[in-house]
């Protein structure tokens, strides 16, 4: 069009250069540039449970892919009487069938509004109350995002989700049809989708929040041109730069060339500041799991310590400056990647022992080989600190020279993981006549992530694969699972310094995402919260065996056989139970983390019941989760009002007992978010002005509803 615009310049007539210029307007207003694709292919998706009714599109439910289209024009004594229509829900030439309603699943196209709400399917509490849960999804992630805009829009730190590829291997589904390399709308449909779901992505993310995209070649370039658009990710709002990941060594087979790479396109604001973490110094292969668990949670970054503080980082001691030239020497390792810090505390009140009582403790060590064995409990702040050896183990209290009671810098458990790890070391000095005890960490030196990452705890094969069968127990229940650290160093570049971020995969897949979170929160006691969206998707043979044997969508039989059901719930609790399903525990290293989770289906809420507020409950898991899934909730919704103790979020179910909603709610600093339940805007403005200013309110019902049915159009 440049090009044009040149020719049109050297017109000599005014008159038709003008009409010239208004003509080549209205093209570019009317074309588009850069990529093309079809956006507004329709898309669909079926809903297991959801009641057919008069007006509802539907399909059969005995045809593995979808098959024709209907709408319910009647039904009598559970049979639907269905007529025909196109891929856009318009009618079609075609005789009306007769068929079962029990045979028939209910089709939704996006654009159409649902109401989405969270079920319950259980959940494991390991992480203590002050964490807040993980959560894991079960349902279409399409409407999965519409909820979570509701509920989180603008919270999340940062979107890491891995879509299906698109290799042409029928590896997924547009419209309930598998894609396959002879669909020659195969590229369209997978931007069409990929367009849908970034749109909503998007208004998740905090203002300074990444998006981080996995692909291979297959859509890379298309997916790059995808994100740039205006109403996705455009410059100069946002900056694009791509990862290389060698994720496979060896080598593919099946390709000309060898591949052995993929890509991470990560997507940043433009804010005027960086927002990609440095690195630690170590390499990835110096922070994958060794023998001993604790040892690699410490390798990611440097600890903190219970109740860090500024103070701390004056404290460091640089290996060069606090070891003999001979220990030097024999550990080069540990001059180049490590540094040794000061076990006890230093300098400000707080390193005294009345400040901190729990942190004044023995440390046993061996007087001839000057190891460090064991820490001891802590005593009362009352009592005398004894000097005898135990078991014929010194004992070395964090007494400075000057005699005063001061603290160790970790509590006893906490210390006591640094001494299994063989990172806590005791020297003597004979001129002082003092024992000094120090803990190693990796230098805190850092430098940029790289656009290379090529290391052997990248392979998906060795820690994604084999780790996945490990966790299970089974082989070859998911196709190339992502290697934990690969993910988790994708995470850590964003989130390694935000120890309470808000993570979103809305294409989970075998749950790698939750277990990589998990990684981080341990390396650095972080309470970072990650939330899964995946489907039950059967894998296809399987999926063809259980339809020829008469078992199909929404039989749990054939629901059993979904990889939620199969693989990411099962690997999720693994990773925090520590134990497979059968009880076999699990390496400490890979499994048995400190976490809260919780599982749920996504169901779908009748408006007209919702009005009549016969959904009180159904709604109580988004309330909690908005509020950031903290502690406990009310199962039921039959009180005046809600506001669990422990937990971040209130109801009120009955105006007429505001006064004492909001006199409970003067004594609960702790929560956060509350839903006032009223059908008067003059009502709900009258209440929330005479909330706490620290208190977010929103109207229930009229926010939820108004929320999915706004909008809707531009899905359609």
């Amino acid at each position: 069009m440049g090009r044009i615009d040149d020719l049109i310049e050297h017109v000599p007539d005014p008159a038709l250069r003008e009409e010239l210029q208004r003509a080549v307007g209205a093209l570019k207003r009317e074309q588009r540039f850069g990529l093309v694709f079809e956006e507004h292919i329709p898309e669909t998706t079926t809903l297991i449970g959801i009641p057919v009714r008069v007006g509802s599109l539907v399909q059969r439910r005995d045809v593995l892919e979808g098959g024709a289209i209907y709408r319910v024009a009647s039904i009598a004594r559970n049979v639907a009487e269905v007529e025909p229509t196109d891929e856009r829900a318009q009618p079609r030439s075609g005789e009306r069938e007769r068929i079962p309603v029990r045979d028939l699943l209910v089709l939704k196209r996006f654009g159409e509004p649902v109401y989405p709400a969270l079920r319950s399917l259980g959940g494991i509490s390991r992480g203590g109350e002050s964490k807040p849960h993980h959560a894991v999804i079960n349902g279409e992630n399409f409407h999965a995002l519409q909820l979570l805009v509701y509920l989180l829009e603008g919270r999340v730190d940062c979107i890491y989700i891995d879509p299906p590829y698109n290799t042409g291997a029928r590896d997924w589904k547009y419209n309930n049809r598998y894609v396959d390399s002879n669909d020659t709308w195969r590229h369209s449909k997978w931007l069409s989708m990929m367009h849908k779901r970034l749109k909503l992505a998007k208004r998740l993310l905090k203002s300074d929040g990444v998006l981080i995209v996995t692909v291979d070649e297959h859509e890379a370039f298309h997916l790059g041109s995808l994100l740039e658009r205006a109403d996705l990710f455009p410059e100069p709002d946002f900056l694009r730069q791509t990862v290389t990941i060698v994720i496979n060594p060896k080598g593919t087979a099946k390709t000309n060339l060898a591949r052995v790479e993929e890509y991470a396109i990560f997507v940043m604001p433009s804010i005027g500041r960086n927002v990609i973490s440095d690195r630690p110094a170590l390499e990835p292969k110096a922070r994958a799991p060794r023998s001993d668990f604790a040892q690699f949670a410490m390798d990611l970054e440097p600890l903190r310590d219970e109740e860090s503080d500024d103070e701390e980082m004056e404290e460091r001691i640089e290996a060069a400056e606090d070891e003999d030239p001979e220990d030097a020497a024999a550990t080069p390792d540990a001059r180049r990647n490590w540094e040794w810090r000061h076990a006890r505390r230093r300098g400000a009140e707080s390193s005294y022992r009345p400040a901190r009582p729990n942190q004044f403790y023995p440390i046993y060590v061996d007087e001839k080989t000057q190891r460090v064995v064991k820490a001891g409990p802590s005593i009362p702040l009352a009592a005398k600190p004894s000097f005898r050896p135990v078991d014929g183990l010194l004992p070395i209290w964090p007494i400075d020279k000057n005699g005063d009671d001061r603290c160790w810098a970790f509590k006893p458990e906490s210390m006591q993981l640094r001494i299994d790890a063989g990172l806590v070391r005791a020297r003597y000095r004979e001129k002082q006549g003092t024992w000094t005890l120090n803990y190693a960490v990796p230098r805190k030196t850092t430098r940029k992530w790289k656009t290379v990452w090529t290391d052997s705890a990248y392979d998906a094969g060795t820690h994604g694969t084999e780790l996945l069968r490990k966790l299970l127990g089974k082989p070859r229940l998911f196709p190339f699972p992502k290697s934990v650290y690969a993910v988790r160093d994708c995470l850590a570049t964003v989130v390694a310094n935000r120890p309470n971020a808000i993570v979103l995969d809305f294409f989970a897949g075998s749950g790698t995402t939750l277990h990589s979170t998990a990684l981080l929160n341990a390396a650095d006691g972080g309470h970072r919260q990650c939330i899964l969206v995946t489907n039950n998707e059967v894998e296809e043979s399987v999926a063809r065996q259980l339809y020829r044997d008469g078992t199909y969508r929404g039989d749990p039989e054939f629901e059993r056989h979904g990889i939620f059901q199969q693989v990411t719930r099962p690997r999720c609790e693994a990773v925090v139970r520590g134990t497979r399903a059968d009880g076999t525990p699990l390496p400490k290293q890979l499994a048995g983390f400190l976490e809260n989770i919780e599982f749920f289906q996504l169901d779908y809420i009748d408006p007209d019941e919702l009005d009549l507020r016969h959904s009180d409950a159904a709604l109580i898991p988004l309330l909690w989760l908005s509020a950031g899934a903290v502690g406990p909730r009310d199962a039921q919704a039959d009180c005046p009002f809600s506001m669990p103790r422990g937990s971040r979020y209130g109801v009120l179910f009955e105006e007429k007992r505001f006064r004492a909603f909001s006199e409970e709610l003067r004594h609960r600093s702790d929560v956060t978010h509350v839903w006032l339940v009223t059908d008067s805007e003059a009502a709900f403005g009258e209440m929330r002005a005479r909330l706490p200013s620290h208190v977010r309110a929103s109207m229930l019902y009229q926010d939820y509803l108004r929320n999915f049915r706004l909008n809707v159009e531009q899905f359609a």
